[in-house]
């Protein structure tokens, strides 16, 4: 679990992140049921796919941009919800969002994004949110060559942009340059609006 500060325009919110074995074997409707019956007018809950997510900067980029857009008034989508996984996706369309990044029955693992207003009330959800799930993965987005490649085709990522953060073959630097070129495609978003 991984609890951080987001700050925009003067507001400051916790954000809480982590990735859950679904060893209770949810299916969508569990999950996206848990996530509306924590979500209310000071909490905010997205479950996701966690497969296609690089690391927890990934995570802590798109909530950041999706506070941003929020606090701008240039949100893509009506809530803040829909926002994280808009920017998580690195791309404008909502129901390509959905589509790719969204959960679905049985998922494997789920990566989890709850913001709020403060720490405890986080760290609360995101206890409820692994219990209801199934258990905290102790290394989250770990880094494999399956996953690795995986994120690198989704995100349309090619050798020589990860050659631009790194030119070492080691696997874990490898991972890190990847996390950073899909953290820019995550920004990027925010341009385009």
């Amino acid at each position: 679990m991984r609890i951080e500060l987001l700050n925009a325009n003067d507001i400051v919110n916790v954000v809480g992140i982590s990735e859950i074995h679904n060893s209770n074997n949810l299916t969508q409707e569990e999950l996206l049921d848990i996530a509306k019956s924590m979500s209310n007018d000071s909490l905010t809950v997205q479950l996701m796919n966690g497969l296609l997510i690089a690391d927890d900067a990934h995570l802590l980029s798109a909530a950041q941009n999706a506070v941003n857009a929020q606090s701008g008034k240039y949100m893509l989508s009506r809530t803040l919800d829909v926002e994280i996984i808009v920017y998580a996706s690195a791309q404008r369309q909502i129901g390509r969002a959905l589509d790719e990044l969204g959960v679905y029955d049985s998922v494997e693992n789920v990566a989890v994004v709850v913001i709020g207003n403060d720490r405890k009330s986080v760290e609360q959800s995101l206890e409820k949110i692994t219990t209801k799930v199934g258990k905290e993965l102790s290394n989250p987005f770990e880094g494999s060559k399956e996953r690795f490649d995986r994120i690198k085709t989704h995100f349309d990522i090619d050798e020589k942009e990860i050659c631009t953060f790194t030119d070492s073959d080691d696997d874990l630097e490898r991972q890190k340059a990847l996390s950073k070129c899909v953290v820019s495609r995550v920004s990027l978003v925010a341009i385009d609006t």
